[in-house]
């Protein structure tokens, strides 16, 4: 099962919705423990996350905004 570009723009305002802008350190967080596990499939849905994280607190999309994965 994939992770869709909406899964990602939903996780991401809820870790948003939750954490505020703690929320990409957790997302950081996440990503080096998953690294550290030598795991690089979740490694790559972390850093997916992040990205999307971190366009969300910087503007860049919007809760309702259709997401493209480039």
């Amino acid at each position: 099962m994939a992770i869709t570009p909406d899964d990602l723009r939903f996780l991401a305002f809820t870790m948003v919705d939750r954490h505020g802008d703690k929320a990409i350190l957790l997302a950081g967080q996440a990503v080096d423990e998953m690294r550290a596990l030598g795991d690089e499939t979740r490694t790559d849905a972390w850093l997916a996350l992040r990205s999307v994280i971190e366009d969300a607190l910087d503007g860049r999309i919007e809760r309702d905004q259709p997401l493209s994965m480039h």
